[in-house]
């Protein structure tokens, strides 16, 4: 029986979602919780690879190997009871076997949070990222709205990456503020490798005036070297899938 599952976790302690040699991740802690609970370890799809210490509130995966006899309403709570504190399954649903996480999706949405303060906060410090100058957030949404649109984001792809086809349709880029916190949050049909830290990074640092051109020019460069910064992976977040 295949199950789709929806997870919230908070990346910190984690290598990112998929299995790898280098430390633990979220895939293989829910794999340990599929066999602890239900006797086989099954395999597991994820919709996106969220890098080490990104977070998610609406991660996406399928879910095969799970006994026929469970009910999927009593998935959610098998497995969080087995989860560790920092992993939970929100919803679990049965899906045709044709479905496919990632490549069934119409695209996502991340946020990425800001603690615009010259303090930490110690309860937020984990899923934001601390920056203490002024951010003007009605400057920064008018650079954000400047990358919308069907383009060609080479120059926000991490440098290394061997992705050819670099275009990607942004739906929407904004920036927010509640209080000390602000909200860049942005949709589109796919990503690259850091591309909304680094989108997120360059809007910074264009209003900064430490990085010169424009969004325009920094889209047109086609070289990651005309972008800015990649912004830490503490306060990124996976929001929503669209299917």
């Amino acid at each position: 029986m295949s199950i789709g599952l929806k997870l919230a976790y908070v990346g910190t302690h984690y290598c990112g979602w998929q299995v790898q040699n280098n430390g633990k991740s979220v895939q293989e802690a829910l794999q340990d919780a599929m066999e602890s609970a239900f006797g086989t370890r099954g395999t597991v799809t994820g919709c996106s690879r969220t890098d080490a210490g990104v977070h998610a509130k609406g991660f996406v995966c399928r879910a095969d190997g799970i006994p026929e006899s469970i009910p999927p309403e009593r998935i959610p709570l098998a497995l969080g009871s087995r989860l560790p504190e920092d992993i939970s399954v929100l919803e679990a649903w049965e899906t045709p076997d044709s479905f496919h996480p990632r490549y069934d999706a119409k695209g996502k949405e991340y946020v990425y949070r800001i603690r615009n303060s010259r303090v930490k906060d110690p309860f937020t410090a984990a899923t934001t990222c601390l920056w203490q100058k002024p951010i003007d957030e009605a400057l920064c949404e008018m650079l954000c709205k400047q990358f919308v649109g069907n383009r060609d984001f080479r120059s926000f792809m991490a440098a290394g990456s061997d992705i050819t086809d670099t275009v990607r349709e942004v739906y929407d880029f904004s920036c927010s503020r509640e209080g000390d916190t602000v909200l860049f949050t942005v949709s589109a049909n796919g990503f690259l490798y850091n591309m909304v830290r680094i989108l997120v990074g360059t809007v910074l640092d264009l209003h900064d005036g430490v990085l010169k051109g424009t969004p325009q020019t920094i889209l047109d460069a086609l070289d990651r070297s005309a972008a800015g910064r990649t912004m830490p992976p503490g306060g990124l977040c996976l929001e929503k899938v669209f299917y």
